[in-house]
């Protein structure tokens, strides 16, 4: 199965970041894919704070050398679970405003999917692991984090890009307003995972799509 992420760490040559799992050996793309599946585990346990990279190893059977080999620490390894969580996300997102109909419906689904990542109990236990710990690499690796996030915000680019194309988003600015879009999405989510949110989630759904809408077919 392919390993969908593009940032695992490093060689023991510091090959350049960016190098994509399918240009490595199998070898070490199956080492990175057992770090990964026990570092989820763990993450979804305790946290960031708590991590230990002797736990991830203990758990997949793995060496301390085998470890570095792929990544420098356990801010990079976070690194490379949010970066295949935001691929998946994105993917499964595009899909779904794929088969909307008009502009408008394309937002609405992309609202409500992103939304159920918090008020679906299946998913919320990953979601509160991604949405807040990612806080923790952001000052690290900023530009990996901005292009994480920008990989759940396309669908809704190119939806609010459609709008405006055939007139029903006369004056939306694809890349801004999704990007407001996206934070009122992620205050609900937050909100909702910290426990503080009073809203249901078909409330939070027709906030943040009311929200959305509005903005969007102002001719202003």
């Amino acid at each position: 199965m392919k390993t969908s992420f593009s940032v695992v760490g490093r060689s023991a040559t510091e090959r350049p970041r960016g190098r994509t799992a399918t240009s490595v050996g199998q070898g070490s793309v199956d080492e990175v894919e057992l770090l990964l599946t026990a570092a989820e585990a763990a993450f979804a346990r305790g946290g960031y704070e708590r991590l230990r990279v002797d736990d991830v190893l203990d758990a997949a059977g793995l060496s301390t050398r085998a470890f570095y080999r792929h990544f420098r620490g356990k801010s990079e390894l976070f690194l490379a679970l949010f970066d295949r969580e935001a691929t998946r996300a994105g993917e499964r997102l595009r899909r779904k405003v794929a088969a909307a109909g008009t502009p408008a419906e394309k937002v609405e689904v992309w609202v409500s999917s992103t939304l159920a990542l918090a008020y679906d109990a299946r998913l919320a236990s990953r979601t509160r692991v991604f949405l807040v710990e990612r806080q923790v690499i952001a000052s690290e690796f900023p530009d990996d984090v901005t292009r994480c996030v920008r990989l759940q915000l396309a669908p809704l680019e190119d939806a609010i890009e459609s709008g405006n194309v055939s007139g029903a988003f006369p004056s939306a600015e694809p890349e801004r307003d999704a990007l407001a879009i996206h934070h009122l999405c992620s205050g609900l989510m937050t909100d909702k995972l910290a426990g503080t949110s009073s809203l249901s989630r078909d409330e939070a759904v027709e906030l943040a799509t009311r929200f959305a809408l509005t903005t969007l077919r102002s001719d202003e």
